[in-house]
């Protein structure tokens, strides 16, 4: 029984997707702890692929790509340092733990952006017939096609 779990890592908290020949078995948001305390909880660590979206490969805004406004842009950065940190601080969490993690890029494309802002999009290209929210759709996606 190999499982694949997907994380889109989070300040607050991080989307969790488990998924199992590629169908879609659960979603769940969850904070830094009791992240760690569900992945536990799924199985033997051998039988479980964590795939993490790698926040630290999205580059940062500078210049002409920059378009917001200063203060947006502050803010975005931020966040995405936010992120990137604990992204990074999962990592070393899990792998010292003994999981295999495998970090993924951040998917691009309106594929991608259409599945995570649009739910019944998200439904249809994945078969998973429960609720969701945008990180929680974020992690599926890189657990499906990371």
């Amino acid at each position: 029984m190999k499982l694949t779990i997907g994380i889109d890592p989070d300040f607050v908290k991080s989307g969790i997707a488990v998924t199992q020949n590629e169908t879609i078995i659960h979603l769940e948001s969850l904070g830094f702890v009791d992240l760690f305390e569900y992945i536990a909880a799924a199985g033997d660590k051998q039988s479980i692929l964590i795939k993490l979206e790698n926040p630290s490969a999205i580059k940062p805004l500078f210049g002409a790509k920059a378009k917001n406004k200063r203060s947006i842009r502050e803010k975005i950065c931020q966040d995405v340092g936010k992120c990137k940190a604990t992204g990074s601080l999962i990592q070393q969490v899990l792998e010292s733990q003994g999981y295999k993690v495998k970090l993924v890029k951040p998917l691009k494309g309106p594929v991608k952006r259409q599945a995570k802002n649009n739910a019944v999009y998200f439904n249809k290209l994945t078969g998973w017939q429960g609720r969701s929210n945008e990180d929680k759709r974020d992690a599926a996606l890189v657990a499906l096609y990371g």
